[in-house]
């Protein structure tokens, strides 16, 4: 997907995760992810208007919190929640770009830089949401229009600080990002926002897409009179790439076993599925000592991986469970109910194929006496 950013209301972090929302971003795997770096917390998504044009707001509600946080504990704090890694890696990037910007603002090294308001939870699942979104809608190229900083004065730990605020206008300047007037009084783009900017646009020029496939609005937390505080985010689909495809994050656990009795196997598959697996796989092999043996495979949502870990392990006669945590790419699914003049069979589209429920099928050949 290619993205062109509409800036004349600035960008912050919240407003840009609520533009990608709009654009169609699955909200719950989203805040299932988010919440890992915040356990606790919540994401509040809202429709609503400014300025006479509807989006979405997007506002993160964590528990208020007094301390600071340095970039390595920020870094830290994001490589031990459950996001895939190209998640962790960009929204690593983004928050050492915006630590670099703060070390050059108060002349100290970046290891000594210690974060106030983008330090908080909010900041840190922002831009982690933002990286999210790059990340499952597939967004391979970003352009942006010249930025609207605002104008006036804004107050924060640090006191009374001008607009652009000076860690915003450090990373304008040092990546050279062309600006826009604007006769608002009040901060338009944010650090956490400057920071996203800086880090994902390819080229800040007119949109250069060919056509416009999705429309996304995101609405900032205030209401500016006689101006839309909204980002807008025009997408155009690549051709190259299948658009209905969705990525998420999963886990497999696996385990080898030569010692357990066949006729376990059956109670353990029924047990897993309705814990949550995914899918269920059972692989012959060989181990040592040439014995034939089992390898169990199981594929779970994240948040599953404890509960399906401690049902392997009290079930089998395993001694440990291997976890791998990659991604996978699902085509959406839509169920339907189909009359034939047999009777009901359901049916399964995914990708443009319809496929028939072969248990339903077989319940129908038995009804009409077609198998013996």
């Amino acid at each position: 997907m290619k993205i062109h950013l509409d800036l004349d209301s600035g960008i912050a972090g919240d407003m840009f995760l609520g533009a990608c929302i709009d654009l169609g971003l699955d909200r719950d795997l989203l805040t299932r992810s988010l919440m890992t770096v915040a356990p606790g917390g919540s994401l509040a998504i809202t429709r609503s208007q400014r300025g006479g044009l509807s989006g979405v707001r997007a506002e993160v509600i964590v528990p208020h919190e007094h301390h600071h946080r340095h970039l390595q504990t920020i870094l830290a704090l994001i490589q031990q929640a459950e996001l895939p890694d190209p998640v962790k890696q960009l929204a690593g990037t983004i928050f050492t770009n915006l630590a670099t910007a703060e070390a050059q603002v108060h002349g100290i090294p970046v290891e000594e830089v210690h974060f106030h308001e983008v330090g908080a939870l909010d900041a840190i699942i922002d831009i982690c949401g933002a990286a999210w979104a790059v990340w499952q809608l597939g967004i391979t190229q970003v352009t942006a229009s010249p930025v609207a900083t605002g104008s006036g004065w804004i107050t924060c730990q640090h006191g009374r600080l001008p607009v652009p605020a000076p860690a915003v206008a450090e990373l304008l300047r040092t990546h050279g990002v062309p600006i826009q007037p604007s006769a608002v009084k009040g901060e338009l783009t944010t650090p956490t926002g400057a920071a996203i900017l800086v880090t994902l646009v390819n080229r800040f020029a007119p949109s250069p897409l060919t056509r416009i496939d999705r429309i996304g609005y995101g609405l900032g937390q205030r209401e500016w009179p006689g101006h839309p505080n909204v980002l807008r985010i025009l997408a155009q689909e690549e051709e190259s790439a299948p658009s209905e495809w969705i990525r998420e994050p999963v886990v497999v656990l696996s385990t080898h076993l030569d010692d357990m009795n066949p006729e376990w196997y059956g109670p353990l598959w029924n047990r897993l599925r309705e814990a949550g697996a995914l899918d269920v796989a059972l692989l012959p092999m060989t181990m040592k000592k040439g014995r034939p043996g089992v390898r169990l495979e199981v594929v779970a949502h994240p948040e599953q991986e404890t509960t399906l870990a401690r049902m392997i392990l009290s079930h089998t006669t395993a001694l440990g469970v291997r976890l791998d945590r990659m991604e996978r790419l699902i085509l959406p699914r839509t169920q339907k109910r189909v009359t034939t003049p047999w009777g009901m069979i359901r049916a399964k589209e995914a990708g443009g194929v319809w496929r028939l429920e072969h248990d339903d099928l077989e319940q129908l050949a038995r009804n009409q006496t077609w198998s013996q």
